[in-house]
């Protein structure tokens, strides 16, 4: 069967590409389906260039709009022209490649918007979800104004546009949850979500396959660290919970429960934060790592002591997912999907969202019980290789695209 996929990502089509932690599961995931003798794939994604090409198995059709300066003016003011402008494009790769099944990866993107489109079975694999995240996006007390009053006015104004896009594209991802019939999806909690806005549309289980390096890395075992080793994965976005983990450094500091040091990657600075709170990281033993690779990763985890996940809303992030590979305990907040990755105290500890005071108590309750951290990490990682099977993900993938062909 001939299956499309359409990507955030060019994937395997620039291999030299280590800009960002994100979407190597994507690649992981592509190399495993190419050799599928059933599947004929091809994958479309937004790119700089429009030359379709094929490499061993795959076809890749990298899309991107022409358009003139009045144009592009038009479209950052008129966003549903935008998106027809995309459409259209989506709708030629469509045509050219004449997919038997179509494969859509998150809902961020307006390639969702195709089920209106097109006749052939399109399935929207639940990655993030904008709607539940725009709730969340400010912590408490905060406000897009503040971006004014601690980075000044253009960043101030910068926050408000990319506030003003990501209210659009949640308004957007509500039609193309509305409009779609089948949905792929990893936890109890985005079907749930996929429910409420398509009570009669066909949920799949599909579960996602992680960076390749993760799978063959050697198994965490607890280290005779002098202090506390704290490791966090993070982007620069608000309601990942940066002002979260600086105060929960603050208060750990100051109560001096333990002596610690907190590595944090994925960004450099969040200033506008440090300003906000009035706390710089290295301040607070906090220090910033940037984006590493996941080799760069896998040896810090491993000198770790906890990881630590501070969001105030997430799916299953695969942060999370690469440290219970490697069998780390975990703790992160009780929101949206992680309930169905951490069972509390089995396979790692939930916590309330920005309760700092919580998170101290049980970072200081594990780092002295060793005994806790290593029956946790084991269970994890016991639970994890099962979720997280190449052959059983493969076999979902498979198993949701012939269901599809019989529609």
């Amino acid at each position: 069967m001939k299956v499309l996929w359409f990507t955030n990502h060019p994937s395997l089509y620039k291999t030299d590409s280590h800009s960002y932690n994100g979407y190597g599961w994507i690649s992981s995931l592509e190399n495993l389906m190419s050799g599928q003798p059933e599947v004929e794939l091809a994958i479309s994604f937004m790119e700089t260039e429009s030359a379709k090409i094929k490499k061993g198995n795959v076809s890749y059709y990298p899309i991107t709009l022409k358009r003139s300066i009045p144009l592009k003016l038009r479209h950052a003011f008129d966003r549903e022209a935008y998106d027809a402008a995309w459409i259209a494009e989506y709708m030629k790769v469509i045509e050219d490649f004449k997919p038997d099944i179509i494969h859509v990866f998150g809902t961020e993107k307006s390639f969702g918007l195709i089920c209106g489109q097109t006749t052939i079975p399109t399935v929207i694999h639940i990655q993030g979800i904008l709607n539940p995240y725009l709730n969340s996006m400010f912590a408490p007390g905060t406000t897009a104004l503040d971006y004014f009053r601690y980075s000044g006015i253009f960043e101030g104004a910068k926050r408000m546009w990319e506030l003003r896009t990501f209210t659009y594209n949640a308004r957007r991802e509500a039609r193309i949850l509305q409009n779609c019939r089948f949905f792929m999806g990893r936890t109890n909690w985005d079907r749930e979500v996929v429910r409420l806005y398509s009570p009669g549309s066909k949920y799949f289980y599909c579960s996602e396959i992680l960076r390749s390096p993760f799978y063959v890395a050697q198994e965490w075992a607890k280290k005779a660290n002098e202090k506390v080793m704290l490791i966090t994965t993070i982007s620069h976005t608000d309601y990942k919970g940066y002002d979260f983990l600086l105060k929960t450094a603050k208060l750990l500091k100051e109560l001096k429960v333990i002596e610690f040091e907190w590595k944090v990657y994925g960004i450099h600075r969040f200033e506008f934060w440090e300003k906000k709170l009035g706390i710089r990281p290295e301040d607070v033993n906090v220090k910033m790592m940037g984006v590493g690779s996941a080799e760069k990763l896998i040896e810090e985890l491993q000198e770790s002591d906890i990881f630590i996940h501070p969001s105030y809303i997430d799916n299953s992030p695969n942060s999370i997912c690469e440290a219970q590979l490697l069998g780390m305990p975990v703790i992160s907040t009780h929101v949206g999907g992680i309930s169905s990755l951490i069972e509390h105290g089995h396979t790692g500890m939930l916590i309330p969202a920005n309760d700092t005071h919580m998170l101290s108590y049980t970072i200081q309750y594990l780092s002295r019980s060793s005994e806790l951290s290593r029956r946790l990490g084991q269970n994890a990682r016991q639970v994890a290789m099962n979720r997280h099977d190449t052959g059983a993900i493969v076999e979902q993938n498979l198993a949701v695209y012939r269901a599809l062909s019989l529609q």
